[in-house]
């Protein structure tokens, strides 16, 4: 998960009232940085298939007019659940990678999270919420409650070499044209099409850019079913594991400085989904 422009970086946000338990972290603090695939379980191009339907398949002109679907702007009980909940995880002392749906409840909020979970995976893939109170609570209650509200979608981890499970998508001064070892969030610099290492990836907008600053987003299995209609041999390309991906300097020890994956991939198993 990362959030959009904050003020600084976060080192250790929290002052630990009580010594904490590694048994609160759900993997012992495990992070996942960048890995190569598993790739005994990478599925051969014959196997994937010719056509994706269904919910996951759409185009802007799908809901570009129509922001009923995919906008929910939260409720004052709603706010005033994550708020309470919020407040509570902050009591405790425990430090924010400590944070899961068992320490942070919402009782009512957490059904309609259930929902958008699901659409989120086997729906249009996308949500944009509303009415979140930055400016109210501030950066610290901010960053509890967002990823309060995450651990209803999944278990978070990291994306970076530092281990952080709360990016910061700011300016920092770094020279994006360092491409060996500069991440590109870092720097005042476009960021184009891209995914991310994980199954569900969220933003939390701070503060509004001076300019710049909108997302695009779009359907992988739109673009799949057209690259299968029209160039089937370009798509085959893209199920191999022959891309190299520079690891921009975050490597730990024993690993090689880039990754060689896919850019789709097939689950296992009987009608697996395809992802990228």
């Amino acid at each position: 998960m990362a959030p959009g422009l904050t003020e600084s970086y976060s080192t250790a946000p929290h002052h630990l009232q009580n010594p904490v338990s590694k048994a609160i972290f759900p993997d012992g603090i495990k992070t996942s940085g960048q890995h190569p695939p598993l790739y005994d379980d990478l599925q051969p191009f014959e196997q994937f298939p010719k056509v994706i339907d269904g919910p996951t398949v759409w185009k802007g002109e799908d809901y570009i007019n129509a922001p009923e679907r995919w906008v929910h702007r939260f409720t004052e009980g709603e706010i005033l659940e994550m708020s309470a909940a919020a407040d509570a995880f902050l009591s405790s002392g425990t430090p924010l990678t400590g944070i899961s749906k068992a320490n942070f409840k919402l009782p009512r909020l957490s059904a309609f999270m259930a929902s958008v979970r699901s659409d989120l995976l086997n729906g249009k893939g996308f949500i944009l919420f509303k009415g979140f109170p930055v400016e109210e609570w501030g950066n610290h209650k901010s960053a509890v409650a967002y990823m309060g509200l995450g651990t209803c979608l999944g278990y978070f981890v990291s994306q970076n070499g530092r281990g952080h499970v709360l990016g910061h998508v700011k300016d920092v001064g770094d020279d994006a044209k360092q491409i060996d070892k500069v991440r590109i969030y870092r720097t005042n610099a476009r960021q184009f099409f891209h995914q991310d290492d994980s199954d569900i990836v969220g933003l939390l907008c701070i503060a509004r850019a001076l300019k710049g600053g909108e997302s695009d987003i779009v359907s992988s299995h739109h673009v799949y079913n057209v690259l299968s209609e029209e160039r089937p041999d370009v798509l085959k390309t893209l199920t191999e594991p022959i891309w190299y991906f520079d690891r921009k300097g975050e490597v730990s020890e024993g690993e090689e400085p880039y990754i060689k994956t896919a850019i789709f991939y097939l689950e296992k198993g009987g009608n697996g989904r395809v992802y990228s």
